[in-house]
């Protein structure tokens, strides 16, 4: 029999998907391309944006309508959120953020007995993390380990408290386990990833984020890479431990900033204002000067006037992010933004979304060329042709002529800096 998957949004639902879909390799299911007809067909759905409303939906219809006489499960928050959303599109089985584990019985009953299964939890009462383990991985590059669910942030704008749940850390050991399976793998790169990643530790006693860190860099053998830290979470502590072990940590830190205006930032829930996030930021290049910080900022926050945008703007600037990932703002059911005066007009947000757009092109080419004749490590992800596709310890998208397999770092120097992709040439071996 033949299993599909399609996994919207971050890495988190992509660790997720995948452990789902092992359940069916090792039940001797053959995995094939979502556009292709199967048996069973998975969807890991997003709900952080109404772009990713509209994406989930529309996945959902397509493996109805290509899979008619097959079982059509969703999980993931849009599910969590907007269950008869999903039930009224023709799913077969709905779970949210919970109760993945159960997903393999639950198709299998579906096939059997033609069976439905609504199945959505109360994320609210959730205390213990959920373990679902990769047991094998279908990328041979970098592998991501998920260390920690939920967040408990609850910024006025975001509907990822609800659709998550509070913070609940994964078991260390667990955790470590995985850690030396991926390295055993012969994996070069380890990305530790979680819906608010540097929140790990906060429901535990006496055991934070540091401490894990400190239990995975007595593992060998691979560069570690954060996906994302708030600015509150780069404690001294943590910065100490990059210090010391800068050969480790990859000089990439993706830190959300949301907004470069005060005002806006206060409105938003966010924990800090512009001179805290600068002065985080500056204690990063302390210890790594040419870091890539890159960021996720929104535009068109209900009450943005333009001269909040133009103070915002400024400070992106000051700050010289690597990249930006910049989106307008969108009312979601469940935050209570949608309900804040002053909503930002369509135009004025399309507007402001370009106007960053711009500011962050010149920004990333601005960083790119700090690079120009000098070498990084690349790691293999891609080759075709001749010509190889990675990214560097400071995630830039790297391509250059070589005769290099998947997996493989490569000392590469770049010779055409560009973005989104920067061009380079094959040094010697690292």
């Amino acid at each position: 029999m033949r299993v599909s998957y399609c996994s919207l949004g971050c890495k988190v639902n992509e660790y997720e998907a995948v452990s789902v879909i092992n359940q069916f390799l090792d039940a001797g299911f053959r995995l094939v391309p979502f556009h292709e007809p199967a048996d069973v067909c998975i969807i890991n759905t997003c709900t952080v944006t109404s772009t990713s409303d509209a994406k989930s939906r529309k996945m959902i219809r397509r493996a109805a309508r290509r899979n008619k006489d097959g079982v059509i499960a969703v999980m993931g928050c849009f599910s969590q959120l907007h269950p008869e959303d999903v039930q009224e599109i023709g799913a077969d089985i709905i779970i949210g953020t919970s109760n993945r584990h159960r997903l393999f019985a639950l198709c299998m009953e579906a096939l059997n007995a033609k069976q439905k299964h609504f199945l959505i939890s109360d994320m609210r009462d959730y205390r213990e993390y959920e373990e679902i383990k990769v047991q094998r991985y279908l990328s041979h590059t970098r592998g991501y380990i998920k260390i920690e669910d939920g967040c408990d942030n609850f910024c006025s704008y975001c509907e990822i408290p609800y659709a998550r749940g509070r913070v609940r850390s994964r078991n260390a050991t667990e955790i470590v386990n995985e850690v030396r399976q991926l390295s055993a793998m012969g994996m070069k790169e380890l990305v530790l990833t979680g819906i608010n990643t540097g929140a790990y530790g906060k429901d535990l006693e006496d055991f934070g984020f540091a401490d894990l860190l400190g239990e995975i860099l007595k593992v060998k053998g691979f560069r570690i890479r954060i996906s994302s830290l708030e600015a509150t979470q780069l404690s001294d502590e943590l910065l100490a431990l990059f210090s010391e072990n800068r050969d480790r940590f990859c000089p990439h830190f993706h830190v959300p900033l949301q907004n470069g205006d005060d005002e806006i930032l206060k409105l938003m829930n966010r924990k800090y204002d512009t001179d805290y996030y600068y002065r985080k930021i500056e204690k990063i290049r302390a210890v790594f000067p040419d870091a890539n910080i890159t960021t996720d900022y929104m535009v068109g926050f209900p009450g943005e006037s333009a001269e909040h945008f133009e103070r915002g703007r400024e400070f992106a600037r000051k700050v010289g992010f690597g990249e930006m990932h910049v989106f307008p703002y969108s009312p979601r059911p469940h935050a209570r933004a949608k309900d804040f005066p002053n909503q930002v007009d369509g135009i004025t947000k399309r507007f402001r979304v370009n106007e960053m757009l711009n500011l962050n092109r010149e920004m990333a080419l601005s960083y790119r060329r700090k690079f120009l004749n000098k070498s990084l490590e690349v790691l293999v992800e891609r080759a075709e042709g001749g010509i190889a596709f990675g990214h560097s310890e400071n995630y830039l998208q790297v391509s250059f002529p070589s005769a290099a397999e998947n997996n493989e770092l490569i000392r590469v120097k770049i010779v055409e800096a560009d973005y989104p992709v920067s061009i380079g040439k094959e040094q010697a071996d690292v």
